[in-house]
């Protein structure tokens, strides 16, 4: 097509040389004409390269979309075959076939975001109730630090109370030993049983009053001496021993101490004697007057 406009231009060059001014201005119009053509004819070319260049990119970029969307589970890969000659129904076909899963890949990434939202949705109740869960557990760890603590104050104050019985107890043991010593002793009596001689010579007893005759004293009474010494008598426990045996159970005896007859019993009795044996009822009451005995044999 160059060719032709070319060698119409040397034609008409030709015949203005011998045409007319009139002619030769109208071939000048011509070929200015003819000039702007090939310019036109140019400029359609680059573009048409561009437009062929700018075809074979969006071609392979859309072939790398296509390949990215084919990776994608169930989409499936694009099947392009060529039908025409040209090729833009092909390019077609193919767009429309991957906006077609391009569409569907929309549809698995909003079906994911509505999935992906729900568990959000789900982490976050989670998170809730976590937190519910952690304040309980900081209340209930409060409640249990504050038993824990009531039950150290307890068994401190247990420890205490067990320390101050301890010593209660001590002190308990101490005076009932002590009042054990005290009843022992208040329990404990003298008695002693001999004939006047022998009793006059142990300084167990002495004679009192009487009229004085000059060689002889008449109506002295025996009585307890003042310094009685317990070695010289029989020490007893009046808690346990309630009896008191005598030598011989057929003499007469005498009790010359401050206990009463009337708070004993005997076999026979005859005012201040008696015969044996001495049987003590009420020990508490005998033995209140004194805690030493004297028994004159007669």
């Amino acid at each position: 097509m160059r060719n032709r406009l070319f060698v119409s231009s040397l034609v008409l060059l030709a015949a203005a040389c011998t045409e007319s001014p009139q002619q030769r201005a109208h071939a000048d119009s011509t070929q200015a004409l003819v000039t702007q053509q090939r310019a036109l004819l140019a400029k359609l070319s680059s573009e048409r390269d561009s437009v062929s260049q700018t075809l074979a990119d969006a071609n392979l970029f859309i072939g790398r979309i296509d390949s990215s969307i084919s990776r994608v589970k169930g989409l499936g890969a694009g099947n392009y075959k060529k039908t025409s000659e040209s090729g833009i129904e092909d390019q077609l076909r193919a767009r429309k076939d991957m906006l077609r899963r391009v569409d569907v890949l929309v549809e698995h990434a909003r079906s994911t975001a509505r999935e992906v939202n729900a568990l959000k949705r789900q982490h976050e109740e989670m998170l809730a109730a976590n937190g519910k869960l952690t304040d309980e557990n900081r209340a209930l760890k409060d409640s249990i630090a504050a038993d824990v603590k009531h039950i150290a104050d307890l068994m401190a104050s247990v420890d205490q109370q067990a320390q101050t019985i301890v010593l209660l107890q001590k002190r308990i043991d101490d005076m009932g030993h002590e009042l054990e010593v005290v009843r022992t002793e208040s329990a404990k009596a003298y008695y002693v049983v001999g004939t006047e001689d022998e009793l006059l010579q142990k300084g167990v007893i002495t004679r009192e009053g009487g009229t004085n005759l000059l060689v002889h004293r008449f109506g002295r009474t025996l009585v307890p001496a003042r310094d009685l010494k317990p070695d010289e008598f029989t020490p007893i426990d009046t808690r346990a021993v309630h009896s008191i045996a005598l030598p011989d159970s057929t003499r007469e005896y005498q009790i010359v101490s401050r206990q009463s007859l009337d708070d004993a019993k005997v076999a026979a009795r005859d005012g201040a004697k008696f015969r044996g044996p001495l049987e003590i009822a009420e020990a508490d009451k005998f033995w209140s007057t004194s805690k030493y005995l004297i028994i004159v044999q007669r």
